[in-house]
């Protein structure tokens, strides 16, 4: 599902961790090869909701990715997780960029 935004009920810092450490491992390997990568934004429930990266993001195999690779990939390390949710949302990181960018005058 894509067009999520908002504020999340943060899951547990160890498990973000977890979660981050995995993404680094195994997914972000995989999709590094195709110029793209994925990070973990949140856990609520059994929803994992991540943010695509790079070609990832706005790719037509996008849900093929992550309802095939991904999802797969995560429910046999974290058997919880039913579902996976893309957020549409930019990292707070671009965004702080951005905004410095465009308050400095110097774009």
């Amino acid at each position: 599902m894509l067009g999520r935004k908002g504020n999340y009920a943060m899951a547990s810092k160890e498990l973000l961790e977890k979660m981050e450490i995995f993404f680094d491992d195994e997914i972000n390997e995989y999709l590094g090869e195709h110029g793209g990568a994925a990070e973990v934004v949140d856990v609520e429930g059994d929803e994992l909701i991540i943010r695509l990266l790079g070609e990832c993001r706005g790719c037509l195999s996008m849900n093929q990715t992550v309802n095939g690779v991904i999802l797969k990939k995560v429910k046999a390390v974290f058997p919880f997780v039913k579902t996976v949710t893309v957020t549409d949302d930019v990292s707070p990181e671009v965004y702080e960029m951005a905004s410095k960018l465009f308050t400095s005058g110097h774009y």
